[in-house]
């Protein structure tokens, strides 16, 4: 009888024991998806990738980080799948949650995205396919070279019109 009360007990303990597991994971879900990398470079073998889900329902407000995922690339090139697991009690329906992420190379930044990648709620997938662009580069040079020479034409235009204004101002017999 003893023998049996143990076990009945045992196994009751056991029940209670996993039920804070098994609602944990009916609670759970996840993003998944693959980042690319914009220009494809290949990446040394001490790359980090990092993804994150965030929050970005607050206008004004940072982006909450949900969830993170952080790996070195050791030598794998991309696209590089990631998963991105998340409590379901922290998302709301009107909610507005994307996929952000980047890629550092000895603690500098190299690639990021420049594209809010949205996710979970008001239709958008769970699946998501991210490209990273390449930090301090312009996408189409030819653009950037011309709105350089764009900005450099503007700064000569209201240097000349300042010098004369002034000069105007100093002789105002020209005016006349």
């Amino acid at each position: 009888m003893l023998k049996i009360r143990s076990l009945i007990t045992l196994a009751i303990a056991a029940v209670l024991l996993a039920l804070p597991a098994a609602a944990l994971a009916q609670n759970t879900s996840s993003v998944t998806g693959t980042a690319n990398i914009r220009p494809p470079a290949t990446l040394p073998t001490n790359a980090v990738v990092t993804m994150q889900l965030a929050d970005v329902s607050h206008q004004g407000a940072p982006a909450q980080v949900i969830a993170e995922q952080s790996f070195s690339t050791n030598g794998a090139q991309a696209p590089f799948p990631f998963t991105l697991p998340y409590d379901k009690a922290r998302i709301s329906t009107s909610g507005v949650y994307i996929v952000q992420g980047n890629i550092k190379v000895n603690g500098q930044l190299r690639y990021t995205t420049t594209v809010a990648y949205r996710v979970i709620t008001q239709g958008s997938p769970t699946n998501v396919a991210v490209t990273m662009d390449a930090v301090g580069t312009l996408p189409n040079t030819a653009s950037g070279t011309g709105l350089l020479l764009g900005a450099l034409l503007l700064g000569a235009l209201l240097l000349v019109t300042r010098l004369l204004r002034l000069r105007l101002l100093s002789q105002p017999s020209l005016l006349r």
